[in-house]
């Protein structure tokens, strides 16, 4: 048998008011905690998102314009790969002398100016006088100018005079030099 004695009388002992008391203090503490600590924070958080978002999209959107602009160059560089490769091969008065010299009969070079762009390339212009028997070299030379190992460009106006064994030619180039070398 169980005696009255052995039985746990603890619970008598608890003040309910006391209790509920205790609650409803560590409840507004910690409800004043989350207000204080949690929510704000919840707040910075969503306006901190909303800024990655923006700043996620535009950057996606600068990337895809970076990656057609490379598309872009790839594609003009392969195009242009002989222009490319002009440009950069330096000037020579007497490579230029020895290629007209194959349309020519008679040929000399005048440098007129030269101006430099940006110091990114220099610009010569030269006046070239010529001899040739046919105007059909001349027409030769000309579309030989595309294929040049140089940028060369023929400038307006071409003054060309026939005697009667001969055509004179005399006109402007204009060569695009990569380096800031002095044509030789």
């Amino acid at each position: 048998m169980v005696t009255v004695s052995n039985l746990d009388r603890s619970l008598d002992k608890i003040d309910l008011m006391k209790l509920l008391l205790f609650l409803l203090v560590f409840l507004v503490i910690t409800f004043s905690f989350v207000f204080v600590l949690i929510i704000p924070n919840i707040k910075e958080h969503r306006v901190i998102q909303a800024e990655y978002k923006r700043v996620l999209v535009h950057k996606t959107r600068v990337e895809n314009l970076f990656l057609e602009r490379e598309a872009e160059l790839s594609k003009l560089k392969k195009e242009n790969a002989h222009v490319i490769i002009a440009f950069k091969h330096p000037f020579s008065q007497d490579e230029f002398m020895r290629y007209a010299m194959q349309f020519f009969s008679d040929v000399s070079l005048v440098e007129i100016s030269k101006s430099e762009y940006k110091k990114e390339f220099v610009e010569y212009e030269l006046n070239v006088t010529s001899t040739l028997q046919t105007p059909t070299n001349f027409y030769h030379f000309l579309e030989g100018l595309n294929r040049y190992k140089n940028i060369v460009q023929a400038d307006f106006p071409i003054h060309l005079e026939a005697d009667k064994k001969s055509i004179t030619s005399t006109f402007k180039i204009k060569v695009y030099d990569l380096n800031a070398t002095q044509p030789h």
